[in-house]
């Protein structure tokens, strides 16, 4: 059963939001609007709001880790009462830029430290254990996550990690079947059912590769089938249910292994960096 870490219910809701079945998926998208409301009202008034049955109210507090709906309760409270949680709207007014701007910037430092909070220390060491001993680390991604597995090859190249990325699909299958098992293939994906990197893990596993995935759920057909999971936070769909295609969070992961792997090889990290920038110098004005 998955645990509610503490003061992260909201979170944990949204990131297991894919793997919850339709009735709850009602449930999870009443709770992130409208959890003031929430914390007052009975079970019988939630499923009346959310047009469910009190047992998928009961089932999808279990879902998320809680014992029942009074668990359920206690533990939002907690959250709500905690006095570094958000009280911005996740509103955005074209007739108030001002207040737009600031509902924007608190969620978005809101995603930064709450995926702070979700990184797993020993998840993190792994990492940085695999990638220092890798002969190979391919970046791998789809659509709008591709800015960030370049962004993570760059800053790895730079430090002496042997790194690559292409953003064409049948490029990135195309390195996958040449892996070999001292390298590494870390795939960033929000959602983490990007049918393309699942192919790309399956070929890395079956060539033995150790696999790193990035992404916002936890209990995603990614997650699964990775080594390691790293879970980043996104609040982005507060704004736009429709969608989400920010990468902030996912840069923010790949920084911290960034900087990680420089301190972890700090003299070789600071040369590497060295030689490169003189390389570079002549493109500089």
């Amino acid at each position: 059963m998955t645990s509610v870490k503490e003061n992260n219910l909201l979170n944990t809701v949204n990131s297991l939001y894919p793997t919850l079945h339709d009735a709850e998926k009602k449930v999870a998208e009443y709770v992130i609007k409208e959890y003031f409301n929430v914390i007052d009202m009975s079970v019988a008034e939630l499923s009346e709001q959310c047009n469910v049955s009190e047992a998928t109210i009961v089932r999808f507090c279990k879902r998320i880790g809680l014992k029942g709906f009074h668990h359920f309760k206690i533990t939002l409270a907690r959250e709500i009462n905690n006095p570094e949680k958000t009280t911005h709207s996740p509103t955005i007014h074209l007739d108030n830029l001002a207040e737009s701007i600031n509902n924007i910037f608190a969620y978005k430092i809101d995603e930064l430290k709450q995926t702070a909070s979700f990184l797993d220390p020993k998840e993190l060491q792994k990492c940085l254990d695999v990638i220092s001993s890798s002969s190979l680390v391919h970046f791998v991604a789809a659509g709008n996550s591709i800015p960030a597995a370049l962004d993570g090859a760059y800053k790895f190249n730079q430090i002496g990690i042997r790194s690559i990325v292409n953003n064409t699909p049948e490029m990135q299958v195309s390195v996958a079947h040449s892996l070999t098992e001292n390298d590494v293939v870390i795939g960033i994906s929000n959602s983490g059912n990007s049918k393309l990197l699942l192919e790309i893990f399956e070929i890395a596993k079956k060539r033995k590769a150790t696999t790193i995935c990035i992404t916002n759920h936890m209990k995603s057909p990614l997650s699964q089938m990775a080594d390691i999971i790293l879970t980043n936070i996104s609040n982005e769909k507060l704004f736009f249910k429709e969608f989400s295609f920010t990468i902030l969070p996912a840069i923010a992961v790949i920084d911290t292994l960034f900087l990680l792997l420089t301190k972890k090889n700090f003299d070789r990290s600071i040369q590497s960096i060295s030689d490169r920038e003189q390389a570079l110098s002549d493109y500089k004005y």
